[in-house]
């Protein structure tokens, strides 16, 4: 089977799997098998609908899934074709595995950007609480965990999610692989992001949690009944003069009220603010994932 042969749906959701969970095994010996190499993806068992659901909608990727002896973790497979051994060629070097940046117009299907947040990102939440009010506000933030790959390459995946599904990723730090992966940076897109996606919770109801937006919240409110759980709603964002202002201001010993004042912001958004700063932006590794 070769590229040109497969649909752009097909070369969506291989591809994106490709950069998400998905690897192509090669064998040890120096020559490649005539029958090709073989896509491999291995993955928790508590997984299993997820793939089940690629190898139904796939079968001319995917031939079977194989659960292991140990119970709890298992491997979605190709069969071994040359298709893979050309992806091979364009995927890897030194046997390291590399965004191929010329295949990305080719997958313009939406379950390009699925396969990799289902596979390699998260929908982490931030909790404030307002003690007087009885209220906790939950913001959704969106996470592609892509730090294996260089920041040179993420840009430029972060341009094409951009131009062809028109969600703005950008280049968040880590402490690890690369130093850097994607988020998306306001909370409405994270919501906008989240709706788009959500009809296949439907077809994934496993995955619904990650998918969902208004069922995630409400699961949110059924453990806090004991509080107003409401979402966050970022009426003006802050512009990145305003962020470099608040980073300065906070290292030359500024207090929040003086900020505030300065930025024409209340007191409370400051506070807020600055904890995401911290979070996302000074010190991205101790941001604490729910998931």
């Amino acid at each position: 089977m070769l590229w040109e042969e497969l649909t752009v749906f097909e070369k969506s959701l291989l591809l994106g799997s490709l950069l998400g969970d998905g690897t192509i095994a090669r064998t040890r010996s120096k020559s490649i098998p005539k029958q090709g190499l073989q896509y491999r993806e291995h993955f928790s068992v508590k997984q299993m609908e997820y793939r089940e659901w690629k190898l139904s909608i796939a079968p001319r990727i995917f031939e079977g899934i194989k659960v292991r002896s140990t119970g709890t973790s298992a491997e979605l497979f190709s069969r071994k074709d040359d298709l893979f051994t050309w992806l091979w060629t364009q995927c890897y070097e030194n046997r390291k595995k590399h965004i191929p940046i010329h295949l990305l117009e080719d997958c313009t299907h939406p379950v390009f950007l699925l396969a990799l947040y289902l596979d390699d990102g998260s929908l982490s939440l931030t909790k404030s609480r307002r003690s007087k009010l009885n209220q906790m506000i939950i913001t959704p933030h969106i996470y592609l965990y892509l730090q294996a790959f260089y920041p040179d390459e993420l840009e430029v995946l972060s341009d094409f999610i951009y131009r062809s599904f028109h969600h703005q990723f950008v280049l968040s730090r880590r402490s690890d692989g690369h130093f850097f992966t994607l988020r998306i940076q306001k909370t409405e897109e994270s919501i906008r992001f989240l709706n788009d996606f959500s009809p296949y919770a439907y077809a994934i109801p496993s995955m619904r949690k990650k998918l969902d937006w208004d069922y995630r919240l409400q699961l949110e409110r059924e453990n806090h009944l004991d509080m107003t759980v409401i979402a966050s709603k970022a009426k003006n964002d802050y512009t990145p003069e305003e962020i470099d202002y608040i980073i300065q201001a906070k290292n030359s010993g500024l207090t929040d009220e003086s900020i505030a004042k300065y930025l024409n912001r209340t007191y409370w958004s400051v506070v807020y603010k600055w904890q995401d700063i911290k979070k996302n932006h000074l010190k991205e590794s101790e941001f604490v994932y729910v998931y």
